[in-house]
């Protein structure tokens, strides 16, 4: 990591706890001591600001893990279980996965081409 993109990792630090501390309207202050504290120390010890940003994409590292688990589970069972569940009430055998009393499960299809079916193939 550069030097420069370094720096720009503990602006967005301090920024965005001033707009943390504005958002919530004044009413915790210690948004503002930790972002002035973060840019005071990073611009006073580079290796100690170097180190909030090493702390920073670490956490951002196991957020993004876990918000990835927990987003891809919300969709599973929000929509892919009730749709898997409303396919399966409706006792169709739309893939043809289940065996059926035939010997095989080929499907012949007996099709003469025609110049009309290569028109708009997709």
């Amino acid at each position: 990591m550069t030097e420069s993109e370094k720096l720009k990792a503990q602006l967005v630090i301090v920024t965005g706890l001033i707009v943390l501390y504005f958002i919530l309207k004044s009413q915790y202050v210690y948004f503002l001591y930790a972002a002035a504290g973060i840019g005071v120390i990073s611009l006073a010890v580079p290796v100690a600001g170097n180190l909030i940003v090493k702390l920073w994409y670490k956490l951002a590292e196991i957020l993004g893990a876990i918000n990835g688990r927990i987003l891809l589970s919300v969709v599973f069972f929000l929509i892919l279980l009730p749709v898997a569940l409303i396919a399966r009430l409706g006792k169709r055998n739309m893939l043809a996965l289940k065996k059926e009393a035939k010997d095989s499960v080929f499907v012949e299809r007996n099709h003469k081409y025609t110049s009309k079916d290569l028109e708009q193939v997709w």
